[in-house]
């Protein structure tokens, strides 16, 4: 399994594309934008690009994701609750002329596959499991391979997402975080924003996920 991180859009959201070195069969995770950069990344590994794995459906963690459909063919999965999201234009409207002035690169394909708790993709040996962990977004998710969590806009390094737009509820995100506090065993974390982490010092230095465990 190899495992690329690159950041990209005006708001420097983390995406990951993750593959199969030997049979090249891959996914990736939240292209947020600059579709000419994720696409060169894809080329250059060679990957057949099977799915395009969404944590939830902000503008900033979707933008490329048409244009990389239309040149690759993959599915894209998010889960079902997001559509109030994509249906919206991913919500551009509450960032006011920031929101608007990305609008015209918005055109977000919807879902081949709207995930729910516990779905499940496979590809080049490897599953992605999805966990439906809300808070930031009615439909966020974790996303679990292997030893990898991918914890979109939930976890963050010693923070946690925003839950001041719609669909956001801090109770629920604290819910969500106490879930994965509560996960048997040590994973590597790599959230939407900021660097990585591991979930043994997110539990160990993170207010939020120590709040969480304390009510």
């Amino acid at each position: 399994m190899k495992l690329l991180k690159t950041c990209v859009g005006d708001v420097g959201t983390n995406c990951y594309l993750i593959f199969d070195e030997a049979s090249k069969e891959g996914a990736i995770i939240d292209p947020g934008d600059n579709a000419p950069q994720l696409m060169k990344m894809i080329r250059d590994n060679q990957v057949d690009l099977k799915y395009i794995l969404l944590t939830h459906a902000h503008f900033d963690h979707i933008l490329a994701v048409a244009e990389i459909k239309r040149q690759t063919g993959a599915l894209v999965v998010v889960h079902a609750e997001e559509k109030y999201l994509y249906q919206a234009d991913a919500g551009l409207d509450a960032f006011g002329a920031y929101g608007r002035q990305i609008k015209n690169r918005y055109n977000f394909p919807g879902a081949d596959i709207e995930a729910q708790e516990g779905t499940e993709v496979t590809f080049g040996g490897m599953t992605a499991h999805y966990y439906h962990t809300p808070g930031h977004t009615l439909g966020s998710c974790t996303i679990q391979i292997g030893e990898n969590l991918f914890t979109g806009d939930t976890l963050f390094c010693q923070e946690c997402g925003r839950c001041d737009l719609a669909g956001g509820d801090f109770s629920a995100m604290l819910r969500s975080l106490k879930r994965l506090h509560d996960m048997e065993g040590n994973y590597n974390v790599y959230p939407g924003h900021m660097m990585v982490s591991t979930l043994d010092f997110e539990r160990k230095h993170n207010p939020y996920m120590k709040q969480a465990v304390s009510q």
